[in-house]
């Protein structure tokens, strides 16, 4: 049953990931500016819970699936430990990446300026947010391409890991 639970939740995660890069980011370059923000709050506030819970899932169904291998398998001579080892990372550096996402880089998108600003600082300030666009875009394919790589060394382990 853990072995379904995993799969299912690195499918949420990974077509999360999928929708976030492939559909939302081009979609939003049809939205008015007006309504880019608002919409970027809502989802990426959606985005990042369900992630959170999904790699949360995979953490405790991966940890459930670990005792069910022979002894000797999750050293680091095995393919199978190697396979796992590199999965792990993969799992830390995308819960690094949706808690920096999720909190730093996310709410920079959103910064408002005073409504009294200069013509120079108006200026600054929209160049911020778009320094903080192009991080954001920048942060999102890691995560995919992460979330990708991690997929197929999961989808290795039956078969007795790939690296």
């Amino acid at each position: 049953m853990a072995a379904y639970v995993v799969m299912l939740a690195w499918s949420v995660y990974l077509g999360g990931a999928l929708v976030m890069e492939l559909v939302w980011r081009p979609a939003q370059e049809h939205l008015p500016m007006s309504q880019i923000g608002v919409a970027c709050q809502v989802m990426g506030r959606r985005y990042r819970w369900l992630a959170l819970a999904m790699l949360a899932v995979i953490a405790a169904t991966g940890l459930a699936l670990l005792p069910g291998r022979g002894p000797g398998t999750l050293t680091l001579s095995t393919g199978y430990g190697r396979t796992v080892a590199a999965l792990v990372g993969c799992w830390v550096l995308l819960v690094a990446l949706v808690v920096g996402m999720a909190f730093a880089a996310h709410p920079a998108l959103h910064a408002r300026g005073a409504t009294e600003l200069t013509p120079e600082a108006r200026a600054a300030s929209r160049a911020g947010v778009g320094r903080a666009i192009r991080r954001m875009d920048a942060l999102l394919r890691v995560e995919l391409v992460v979330a990708l790589a991690a997929t197929l060394l999961g989808a290795s382990l039956p078969s007795g890991g790939m690296l």
